[in-house]
């Protein structure tokens, strides 16, 4: 047996009950072939709006169930999300709700707690222009604007795209949540391992250059800066052909290989051997290789 898919909350902010009564019937209908319920739907919307009778029944929602969460006055709006700030995904606000706040102070207490919530302004008489809203609210991605009278349609049609939008959202956020989780332990390892690698350097006598996969020198021991002669910030950063003759970037999975190379420190040039270690367990994965320099014909 197919279970039925879990209703979502809509917040309601509306100073008039009747509408409230009419978004409860719009998306929480009892049945599509419920005439009881389709007649009652017909004639409030034609008390409210003056709205002529549908030609057909409303239309199904695509699946989704939805609930209603009810709030009379922007305060209470507010009072609502700041109570439950994950719970709504969607939420209609009337603009004008006198004596107290309007729609738009209420969208903006609204944004101030859940600022992902998209949000629907019910207007009949607006007291903004489209430029005034956008300069109060700026032209957020997750605003619309329902005109009175609307149409069961017109609520039905928002909510369920609105839930498929806001679906996909929340899985391409919790991915890049996951890459961003992984780009710090990758982070952290490197860091790590370029620790144990300068760890390396310091223990070996002779000079050591720690090099990443393109032959770039990310480090060298205390011995390579006597050698070459230079400060840190002259020696790293720099490719490793610069300062070793002839030496090309080593490649992906290179092992031990030693070979005479002209060695330029101070001006001075000296014949060497120089010879690539991969720095992990899998030499083929290395990211990084120390080249350790012998000297064999001093200048």
């Amino acid at each position: 047996m197919v279970s039925e898919p879990a209703s979502r909350p809509i917040l309601v902010v509306d100073d008039n009950p009747d509408i409230h009564v009419l978004m409860e019937r719009m998306l929480v209908p009892r049945s599509i072939h419920d005439p009881e319920m389709i007649r009652g739907l017909q004639a409030l919307e034609s008390r409210l709006f003056g709205a002529e009778p549908p030609a057909e029944a409303p239309d199904v929602l695509h699946g989704f169930r939805f609930s209603i969460d009810s709030a009379h006055s922007g305060s209470d709006g507010i009072s609502l999300v700041e109570a439950n700030p994950g719970r709504y995904f969607l939420a209609f606000v009337d603009m004008r709700m006198p004596p107290g706040i309007d729609g738009i102070q209420t969208i903006k207490g609204i944004w101030s707690v859940a600022p992902d919530i998209y949000t629907v302004i019910c207007t009949a008489y607006s007291d903004y222009s489209w430029d005034e809203i956008a300069n109060e609210l700026g032209c957020a991605p997750n605003l619309l604007i329902l005109r009175k009278p609307f149409e069961a349609i017109e609520v039905r049609q928002i909510a369920a795209t609105v839930a498929r939008m806001y679906d996909s959202l929340s899985c391409v956020k919790a991915s890049v949540n996951k890459l961003e989780q992984e780009l710090v332990i990758a982070m952290e390892s490197v860091s790590q391992l370029e620790e144990r690698s300068r760890a390396l350097l310091a223990e070996i006598a002779d000079p050591c250059l720690l090099l990443d996969r393109e032959g770039e020198i990310l480090g060298a021991n205390a011995s390579a800066h006597e050698l070459f002669g230079v400060e840190e910030k002259l020696l790293y950063g720099r490719d490793v052909a610069s300062v070793l003759a002839d030496v090309q970037a080593p490649l992906p999975g290179a092992r031990a290989v030693a070979r005479s190379r002209l060695v330029c420190p101070r001006g001075r040039a000296i014949e060497a051997s120089v010879t690539l270690t991969p720095v992990g367990a899998q030499p083929d994965a290395a990211g990084e290789f120390i080249a350790r320099i012998r000297v064999t014909h001093p200048a």
